[in-house]
Formats: C-alpha cells, sequence, structure tokens
C-alpha cells in the first residue's frame, strides 16, 4: 500500500510526539485533529515500514547472566555486575560502589573488625555506606599511611567515613608504609601498641579493597620510598599491586626484600576472613582480579560490566 506524502509526514510526526516527546496517544489526537484510534494506526504502521524501531535495553539482565557465569568460572566465589554498559567511570565507579556499600550494611554486625584498604574505588564505596546501628565496631587501616599526587588514596577519609558510618572505634597505623630496611620495620613492630595494630588487622573478619594494574599504583607512582632501580624492577617483573604488594602472575611478591620492608596485612592473611571484598571498576584491572580471585584473596567480587566481560573472555581464551 503506497503512503502519500502527506500521511508519511504526518505518521513521522506522530511517532516523534510519542516515543521521543512522550506524550500520550489522546493529546496527540487533540494536536493533530484526528480519533485516537487513528493515532494508534499511524503509530503501528511507522513500526510495519520501519520508520520506528523499538530496541529494548537489558543491560540488567547482561549484567546478571554475565555474574552468574562467572560463578561458573570461579565456584567458591560471589560476583555482584553493575550495569554500566554506557557509562563514563566516574558513573562505573559509583554504581559499582553503591552495591558494594548496600552490601557492607546487610553483613556488618556488631562486634565485627573491619580492615579497610585504599583508592578512589574504596573511597567511593566508604562515601555511600549508610549508618547502621551497631556496637563495638573496629576500623582498621590494612596499610601504612601513604598517598601519591596522581593517585589519591583517602586513606584518612575512608576510615574516618567507616567509623562515623558504624559508630566504631578507628585504629590506623602510625607507620609509614616502607622502611627504609627490614631490621628497622621489625624493631618498631615490637612496640606494644604497634604489635596490637598489626595483631588487629590479622583479626579482621571482613575487608574491603581494590588491586591496582601498575600505572595506576599510588605507591609506585609515589616518589619517596622506592629507589629508581626498584621502580624498574617492580616495572619489569611485577603483574600489578595488591595492599601494596607488588607480586607477579603466580602471586609472589617481586622484590622480597622490599615486601619485608613494607607495612601491610600479608596477603595470605586474606584466605581466612570471613568476608574478602573487592571492588573494581577499571578494565585495565582485569589481569589483576583474575589474580586475586584465582589466589583465594577474595570471596566477593562487585565490578563493573566492561571489567566482568574482560574477565570472562580472558578466562574462557585461556
Amino acid at each position: 500500500m503506497t503512503i502519500t506524502n502527506n500521511r508519511r509526514e504526518q505518521m513521522l510526526r506522530v511517532a516523534r510526539l510519542y516515543y521521543i516527546d512522550g506524550i500520550e496517544q489522546n493529546q496527540i489526537a487533540k494536536k493533530e485533529m484526528v480519533s485516537r484510534a487513528t493515532v494508534s494506526r499511524l503509530l503501528a504502521t511507522a513500526r510495519d515500514r520501519g520508520f520506528v524501531t523499538i530496541k529494548v535495553n537489558d543491560d540488567l539482565r547482561d549484567a546478571q547472566v554475565l555474574g552468574d557465569q562467572l560463578e561458573k568460572i570461579y565456584p567458591k566465589v560471589t560476583f555482584t555486575v553493575a550495569s554500566t554498559s554506557q557509562d563514563d567511570t566516574r558513573v562505573k565507579q559509583n554504581k559499582v560502589a553503591a552495591l558494594a556499600a548496600k552490601y557492607l550494611d546487610t553483613i556488618v554486625k556488631s562486634g565485627d573488625i573491619i580492615g579497610v584498604g585504599s583508592g578512589e574505588e574504596v573511597f567511593q564505596v566508604s562515601q555511600l555506606l549508610e549508618t547502621k546501628s551497631v556496637q563495638d565496631v573496629t576500623v582498621t587501616a590494612l596499610t601504612g599511611i601513604f598517598d601519591s599526587e596522581n593517585y589519591p588514596t583517602h586513606q584518612n577519609d575512608i576510615m574516618s567515613l567507616f567509623v562515623k558510618k558504624y559508630h566504631a572505634t578507628e585504629r590506623t597505623r602510625p607507620l609509614p608504609i616502607i622502611f627504609n630496611d627490614s631490621t628497622t620495620k621489625k624493631m618498631v613492630e615490637k612496640e606494644k601498641h604497634i604489635k596490637y595494630l598489626e595483631k588487629l588487622s590479622r583479626l579482621s573478619n571482613i575487608v574491603l579493597f581494590t588491586v591496582n594494574d601498575l600505572e595506576h599504583s599510588s605507591l609506585l607512582d609515589n616518589q619517596n620510598y622506592l629507589s629508581d632501580r626498584e621502580k624498574a624492577d617492580i616495572i619489569s617483573t611485577a603483574s600489578g599491586e595488591i595492599l601494596a604488594h607488588f607480586i607477579d602472575l603466580d602471586g609472589k611478591p617481586v622484590n622480597q626484600n622490599l615486601d619485608l620492608r613494607t607495612v601491610s596485612l600479608p596477603l595470605n592473611n586474606l584466605h581466612f576472613k570471613d568476608s574478602g571484598i573487592i571492588v573494581v571498576s577499571d578494565m585495565s584491572k582485569y589481569k589483576m582480579l583474575h589474580l586475586a580471585i584465582t589466589k583465594g584473596f577474595v570471596s566477593d567480587v562487585f565490578v563493573d560490566q566492561q571489567t566482568a566481560q574482560r574477565l570472562f573472555d580472558y578466562d574462557t581464551n585461556q
């Protein structure tokens, strides 16, 4: 059936009013001075002739399916994948962080010891926490103190927000992230209070952290702790960083001397947590995420859709 130019123009006009401007059909009928039934027929014809195409954006379902697929690959880990197909970096971080914050709200209880890492993604989670009525909660830092100009760690802010939301006691390690030598570090750690703080981080039953590739490592970016030779060694041998530990693909420190000088929770201790929560919202970190999962450092993964897809492709293609 041939459509006249006038009819075609009316059909497109009605379609724009309905699908783009969101105007109801009875209002369009008054505007076009036709019956509502005519408007309905014009819209149906527009779809049949291809003037209008309707696409259902089912990213939320895709994210859930992706999470289910990853749990088949990593059966000991629970995945929560945020639907983020069209989002920029900041929105991705916010969506992933919101899911992790909501999960924390369901599991944190009185008497918990929460160990927190640092970095932008953990900071985003801390900003989205809900206030919860719990008692005797302790929040402890998993590493010593450090920061960088390009990749801020937000350590103080993260601790403060967790303490505020859970009415918790704050236990920060008042130590630099890296000592000049391991002997000095051992001597300092013999001090009673420092020894207590180190033990507290080991006893934490909930931990929250992220991973970094070498490009986004705050510690590697910092100019104060690593020599040029150490940085060159790390860049040539390490896959990335977890809680200030630079590790290879086997999950082992690439520089044993440096690791002995570093103030951080030993990675093997992560095997014994009730909840090891990791948040990742950057595709460049997918290999480090894979490493953290396969080495048993985490139990709950909160990740954006693109990183989850990259992780899935990486594992299925190996």
